[in-house]
């Protein structure tokens, strides 16, 4: 049976090794992103074949395992994921659960295919595709295919000329709490997911000096109106773990997303922000900012 082990801050440096070694652009490639939602979704993680695999459960739901992370070489080689892939299904078969894993690009995808070509179903994760773009676009805004998000950001600077970007400080975390509660009035048909974010925030904010990110903000009239968080992924690529705005405050969410980039992440070429989750306004609103690419996800099952 395989040893499931908790996210710790003290396995920070131990699980991004792994990390690290995958070099992937997929949002759930950081160690604050699997420490925030670990109890939201009961995340654990085993060591198989010297690569990691992660185990989330969500709620009443079937514990799942991610593809194996870390199966890369120094030498850019590729170790054989085979043995890891076996001492998965025993887990499952053991623990009485169907075999329910995570690919997390179409690398992984075939792979899987290669190794076992006729195991598994694979079906499109497409809720869960994260969605990437260049930092220079949703910087500059130039061109007719950005003209909306333009004429919002002189909307805000017209309506709100006292307005002013800064950043986010350990101190600034009472504020972003009480913005994001404010937020969340009226939402109550999304009572559970509201909640489980207002958890990952609070695991986020209260690990700052640990987890390493960067906060960015909006203030009018000295009042927080707009706050969101990122850190690279990779080499030339950050990721945006949140972002939330006061309803009432016109244009706050395409300006915060501009001056966020602008300010904190000119040294990279891609900025990845997640996925839609298949809601239908904010699959809207991801696509009106028209990503270069996704990164695509798949569920592989058992026939």
């Amino acid at each position: 049976m395989l040893e499931l082990n908790d996210i710790t801050l003290d396995k920070k440096e131990f699980i991004n090794e792994f990390l690290r070694r995958r070099k992937s652009r997929n949002s759930e490639f950081s160690f604050s992103y699997l420490y925030m939602w670990r109890k939201s979704y009961d995340m654990k993680y085993a060591i198989i074949n010297d690569m990691l695999c992660i185990l989330p459960k969500h709620t009443d739901g079937p514990r799942s395992a991610s593809f194996p992370i870390g199966f890369e070489n120094p030498d850019g080689t590729t170790r054989s994921i085979k043995h890891f892939i076996d001492e998965l299904l025993d887990f499952f078969k053991e623990s009485g659960n169907e075999p329910l894993i995570h690919l997390y690009d179409e690398n992984t995808m075939n792979m899987l295919v290669e190794e076992f070509p006729d195991n598994f179903i694979i079906t499109e994760d497409r809720n869960n595709f994260d969605y990437v773009y260049r930092i220079d676009e949703l910087t500059n805004l130039a061109g007719k295919k950005f003209h909306s998000k333009k004429n919002h950001i002189n909307r805000f600077k017209k309506l709100y000329p006292d307005w002013e970007y800064c950043r986010l400080t350990p101190e600034n975390n009472a504020e972003c709490m009480k913005l994001f509660d404010e937020w969340q009035v009226g939402k109550g048909w999304e009572a559970e997911s509201i909640s489980e974010e207002r958890e990952a925030i609070c695991e986020f904010l209260n690990s700052w000096s640990s987890l390493g990110y960067i906060g960015g903000g909006l203030r009018v009239g000295g009042k927080l109106v707009a706050f969101t968080f990122g850190e690279p992924l990779c080499g030339d690529t950050v990721v945006i773990h949140f972002e939330h705005v006061d309803p009432e405050c016109e244009g706050a969410f395409t300006m915060i997303n501009q001056q966020f980039l602008e300010h904190e992440w000119q040294d990279y070429t891609y900025v990845n922000r997640e996925e839609d989750m298949g809601i239908p306004g904010m699959r809207k609103a991801k696509e009106s900012y028209h990503p270069v690419f996704m990164i695509k996800k798949y569920v592989a099952t058992l026939k």
